[in-house]
């Protein structure tokens, strides 16, 4: 059976407040139950990840981002990631651009095109649920996920 085209990825920590929001983004697309979309999480991405991002013809990875890695103001920003070796290529955790350049390595060829959303959170202690204002966040970026996820791959 092939993959579906489009591969949403995202990871978090459910225990530590806002970190959860890549994995309640993903949680949401599924239960639109589009046919052609298919969510993946994790805790964080790992090298072996990179055969998930195989036979697909894009990607959205997502994760909640420091309010300081967001442009101001806004709710979430989107960026086309380019593959890249980087210092998280030896490590457990890897970033988006080491995972494509591990793809591009294996099979010798481009990855799928790949795009990151960060969502702006704001409160990261253990144990606590996803501050209101994140969650208001969250729903601006599947907002904006609804109408990308619904355009062909």
């Amino acid at each position: 059976m092939s993959p579906a085209p489009t591969l949403v990825f995202a990871w978090g920590n459910p225990g530590r407040g806002d970190d959860a929001l890549g994995l309640l983004f993903a949680a949401a697309v599924e239960a639109l139950a589009l046919p052609d979309v298919e969510c993946l999480c994790d805790f964080q991405l790992q090298v072996e990840h990179a055969l998930d991002l195989r036979g697909r013809e894009r990607v959205l990875f997502v994760d909640a981002a420091l309010d300081s890695a967001v442009a101001t103001g806004q709710p979430f920003q989107v960026g086309l990631l380019q593959p890249r070796r980087d210092a998280s290529f030896t490590t457990h955790a890897m970033s988006p651009q080491a995972l494509l350049q591990v793809l591009r390595e294996l099979d010798g060829r481009e990855p799928p095109p790949a795009w990151l959303l960060a969502i702006r959170g704001i409160a990261w202690e253990l144990g606590q649920p996803p501050s209101a204002a994140a969650l208001a966040h969250l729903g601006a970026a599947l907002e904006w996920a609804t109408g990308w996820l619904h355009r062909p791959a």
